[in-house]
């Protein structure tokens, strides 16, 4: 299997030659003895990321299992993030910290790239009552940018030019000397339409091709009809094309005059002396920390381990 993703990956090279910049991405990780506990690393924004720490840290405060001095600090975690915008923390003996990533496509003449036939193709979306957070596995060790190990790619994003603040380019330029080796992690997909050439994403990041092609499949049956109100004609387009996606593995669909690709998603993390690249000072991050949290949920009753 190694072998067979290697000359995919060689041959998305010459067929999809361009990487282009698809944003940040945001997470949770723990430096555990093997190396860094991951999340998912899907959140939008660091504040998305602190806010879901926050949860987790509630969670553990209110398992059974947790030890009373655990329990307190864990509530006492969960009310600072409520005030202030941390991205490191160490809470009952474990340092947390909220990391940074890369998101990229590839792109050749035809337009984005699809999924390999050497991804898993299969369901990857959490089971429910599943509430760990850290559930994306450990980070790699991190490579050389350029080296033999990423085919000579460097995966980097300096975004530069007039439209771009001055410091976005500043720490995205000292990233690369602050945190100079990569870990391309697993690969995701999101539903693309074309428009006038291009193909914006119309979902995030998502774990699988069946998960993409289920959200495609949801929005044809669901949010088609409410939100456009089509024909009769073109509903039972949609119809047919979300039957479509739910009995067949196909990443290209058209529908209604539209054109949707399931894509392949790159994430990659900056690694440095002291681990992955936290949030940039300059990463947009608008949003308030959620409050009031703590405080509700410390009146509930503790729970079991799968509650």
């Amino acid at each position: 299997m190694a072998g067979s993703a290697r000359r995919e990956a060689l041959r998305a090279q010459r067929t999809h030659p361009a990487t282009l910049w698809f944003g940040p991405t945001y997470g949770v990780m723990e430096q555990v003895r093997a190396g860094w506990l991951m999340s998912c690393m899907t959140d939008p924004t660091p504040q998305a990321a602190r806010d879901g720490l926050g949860w987790w840290f509630r969670v553990l405060a209110r398992r059974r299992s947790t030890g009373e001095a655990e329990r307190e600090e864990y509530w006492a975690a969960s009310a600072l993030l409520e005030r202030e915008r941390l991205n490191e923390l160490t809470v009952a003996g474990r340092r947390f910290r909220v990391v940074r990533a890369d998101r990229f496509f590839r792109y050749g003449l035809t337009g984005p790239e699809s999924p390999r036939c050497t991804d898993p193709d299969t369901d990857r979306d959490p089971k429910p009552g599943n509430v760990d957070v850290l559930t994306g596995g450990l980070l790699g060790a991190g490579d050389t940018p350029g080296g033999e190990a990423l085919l000579g790619e460097r995966w980097e994003a300096v975004p530069k030019g007039t439209m771009v603040p001055a410091e976005v380019t500043r720490d995205a330029q000292r990233a690369l000397t602050t945190h100079p080796k990569i870990a391309m992690l697993a690969p995701r997909f999101a539903v693309t339409e074309e428009k006038d050439g291009h193909w914006p994403a119309q979902t995030g990041a998502i774990p699988s091709p069946a998960d993409a092609r289920r959200a495609l499949a949801t929005y044809f049956r669901e949010i088609v009809p409410v939100m456009l109100q089509p024909s009769e004609e073109e509903l039972a387009d949609y119809r047919w094309a979300a039957r479509l996606l739910e009995r067949e593995r196909l990443h290209h669909v058209r529908v209604a005059g539209r054109r949707f690709r399931i894509v392949r998603v790159e994430t990659v993390v900056r690694i440095g002396a002291d681990g992955p690249e936290p949030p940039r000072h300059s990463d947009h991050d608008p949003d308030p920390p959620l409050t009031g949290e703590t405080e509700e949920l410390r009146t509930w009753d503790l729970i079991d381990e799968d509650d």
